[in-house]
């Protein structure tokens, strides 16, 4: 076995005994390898081809607005009570009532729960404000004509989850000059069909005539017209008819030369358009509406495409 150095003066004494012996010493060292020099590699830029995106209406559902299936008295409701003389109530809690050809009168502060009536009206008769309508149906009769006055009305209202079908006119919002107060609709439905004797008829789902201040929110609208008997709009609220403001968020129109109208001050958000106009889709004085999202959709509620506020009428 040959033993290794392990010291500088041990590495030079063996060099020294190597060299007398003729021998090359072990200190010469190798020759240094000059490091291989590498040439930079070029890498030629990856040239993408620009890729082009069409863009296509999302075949999505509507939010889900109130129907006549989830509105007015509950499923399996049964009425305490069914009169076919008009009720006339000043104050308190009117409720589990059917009321056949005739009419509800309010003549002051009433709350309205789970009524029923058939042929007949909700007469909001002292309407500067404290009354509530919930849970309540308003329907057709024998029959209907083009003279029938509004569903509900005038002002001073707040109508929830109410239903209204079948009938020649929907809500009414208006009263002010008369003192009535601001209106609110919610989570409600209201679907108003051409009368028996037509005539001259001019329904609507809702209608803003010499109007307080109105707020709707989560409602469907839907006016349902037949040959040679059309109405005016799902919903109708012109300029130049004493009407103040309104805000609308949620809502769903159906029918009607343009089925959304509307001429005063107002913010809207969530409007969505029934497809199945005869003019088109809205007739709205645009320069005093602050906010507004809208779109078209089919009668399953599925987009069309936005809708924007592009009209300078509202009459």
């Amino acid at each position: 076995m040959r033993a290794v150095a392990q010291s500088p003066d041990e590495i030079a004494w063996a060099d020294t005994c190597l060299a007398l012996a003729g021998r090359t010493p072990s200190s010469t060292h190798a020759p240094t390898q000059t490091p291989t020099s590498l040439a930079p590699t070029t890498v030629a830029p990856t040239t993408v081809a620009p890729t082009t995106q069409t863009l296509t209406p999302t075949a999505t559902a509507a939010p889900s607005f109130p129907t006549a299936a989830n509105t007015g008295a509950p499923a399996g409701w049964v009425p305490r009570e069914t009169r076919t003389s008009t009720l006339r109530v000043t104050s308190g809690v009117v409720q589990d009532v059917r009321i056949v050809g005739a009419n509800l009168e309010l003549t002051g502060p009433v709350t309205v729960r789970r009524v029923e009536l058939v042929g007949g009206r909700i007469v909001v008769a002292n309407c500067r404000g404290g009354v509530v309508i919930e849970d309540t149906s308003v329907l057709r009769g024998q029959t209907t004509r083009a003279s029938d006055p509004e569903a509900i009305g005038p002002g001073g209202y707040t109508a929830r989850r109410v239903k209204i079908d079948g009938v020649a006119e929907g809500f009414r919002v208006g009263g002010r000059s008369s003192g009535c107060g601001p209106v609110v609709i919610e989570d409600s439905y209201a679907r108003v069909v051409a009368p028996d004797s037509c005539a001259d008829w001019h329904g609507d789902g809702a209608q803003l005539y010499d109007a307080p201040p109105v707020t709707i929110r989560n409602v469907s609208l839907i006016l349902q017209e037949r040959g040679g008997c059309g109405g005016t709009a799902a919903l109708f609220g012109p300029d130049r008819q004493g009407n103040t403001s309104a805000v609308i968020d949620r809502l769903r129109v159906q029918g009607g030369g343009y089925p959304f109208r509307l001429g005063v001050p107002a913010r809207v958000t969530g409007l969505d358009i029934v497809q199945g106009w005869a003019y088109g889709p809205i007739n709205v004085k645009c320069s005093v509406v602050t906010e507004w999202t809208a779109r078209i959709v089919t009668s399953d509620g599925v987009f069309v495409r936005n809708q924007p506020c592009n009209t300078e009428d509202g009459r």
